[in-house]
């Protein structure tokens, strides 16, 4: 009887084979801890920008007082620069969500859209004082604010509806299934 062992491949095609067969095992683990780097960094970054606000906001107080400018400007400064470190912290508080359960979720950036749009709103309405009483910058102002007021409304929903979704989800997970019916 012949001996039916296949023939010896070429060495360079046992060299591809071996060479280019993917672990992915070992691929999903090395791309995960390139993933979390990346997180990783970007927290670095956001803890730095933070910091740098909040450096310049006690500085700019401290000239501000110094300089004699009106209480609301510098009130009106310090709550805008506050606002901004909120949304700083909001995204660190999503990026360590994103770090700890492997996924993106929708509710902090809707949030993070709520502080900034509520910054917007400070900063516009200490403009008004700036503008003429009627006429075109007048109308575009109320417009900006009433479109800003729609966007709260609208964030305000989508949380709304993403948590209550959520609570039915659980409620359904946690309602005991039905058996099927026995054959007779």
């Amino acid at each position: 009887m012949p001996d039916e062992s296949p023939a010896p491949e070429p060495g360079w095609r046992r060299f591809a084979r071996r060479r280019f067969t993917l672990d992915v095992d070992r691929t999903r683990a090395r791309i995960g801890a390139v993933e979390t780097t990346l997180y990783l960094l970007v927290g670095l970054l956001l803890v730095l920008a933070g910091s740098l606000i909040l450096f310049d906001t006690v500085e700019g107080f401290i000239t501000a007082i110094g300089e004699g400018q009106p209480a609301i400007e510098l009130g009106l400064r310090v709550l805008d620069r506050i606002l901004l470190l909120l949304i700083v912290a909001e995204l660190l508080f999503t990026l360590q969500l994103v770090i700890d359960r492997g996924e993106i979720a929708t509710e902090p950036f809707l949030f993070i859209g709520i502080i900034a749009v509520v910054r917007r709103v400070v900063v516009i309405t200490a403009e008004i004082e700036k503008l003429p009483q009627g006429g075109r910058a007048l109308t575009n102002f109320l417009l900006e604010l009433g479109l800003l007021a729609l966007l709260v409304v609208s964030f305000g929903l989508a949380i709304y509806l993403i948590r209550s979704g959520a609570a039915a989800e659980r409620a359904t997970d946690a309602r005991p299934q039905a058996s099927p019916p026995l054959a007779s």
